[in-house]
């Protein structure tokens, strides 16, 4: 919006707005104007100290048909309900598959079934008197004595060390060192 310039100089937005009558707004004196202009003041920070917020900051009501969700756990128990009940179902099936005499545990359970291979009497024969001798070989090997001494090791190291010395004197005497120069 533009401000409209009056030929007077002032323009109409810069005059202050009063609400009322201009004669009960202006004062005479210095002194009833502060006054008048404290008690204005005062009574205007009186209304905001008073005043309260538009907005509701309150907490707002508990409504518990939502909270407790009666349908959700409605349906979670109905589906708990159909899952015991095909459990109940698939366990007396097996029930009756497990006590029901059928061909196959007939066939499984007879005396006449052949052996899995011909010669598994004599495999197994076999195999535990190979068992025994390797049980008869240890026992032999523990009970046996040891044929070398390891104390013996010490001394016969000792005589070895004095005869590679001995040597070793003996060689030295005969032979003249040539040095380089």
């Amino acid at each position: 919006s533009r401000v409209k310039f009056r030929p007077w100089g002032r323009d109409l937005k810069a005059m202050p707005k009063f609400k009322g009558n201009l004669w009960n707004m202006s004062t005479c004196n210095r002194l009833v104007a502060e006054r008048t202009e404290l008690r204005r003041h005062e009574k205007h920070l009186q209304a905001l100290e008073s005043t309260r917020g538009q907005v509701d900051a309150t907490q707002p009501k508990e409504h518990t048909h939502l909270r407790s969700k009666l349908k959700t756990r409605k349906l979670q128990e109905d589906r708990a309900a159909e899952i015991q009940l095909e459990n109940r179902i698939l366990l007396q099936k097996m029930l009756n598959i497990d006590t029901k005499p059928s061909q196959l545990a007939d066939a499984m359970n007879s005396s006449t079934t052949r052996p899995r291979s011909l010669h598994g009497e004599s495999q197994r024969r076999e195999a535990e008197r190979i068992a025994t001798e390797n049980h008869a070989l240890l026992t032999r090997l523990q009970n046996t004595k040891p044929s070398i001494d390891p104390r013996t090791w010490e001394e016969e190291e000792v005589d070895r060390q004095a005869l590679k010395f001995r040597l070793s004197q003996n060689s030295a005497a005969r032979r003249v060192v040539k040095l380089r120069m």
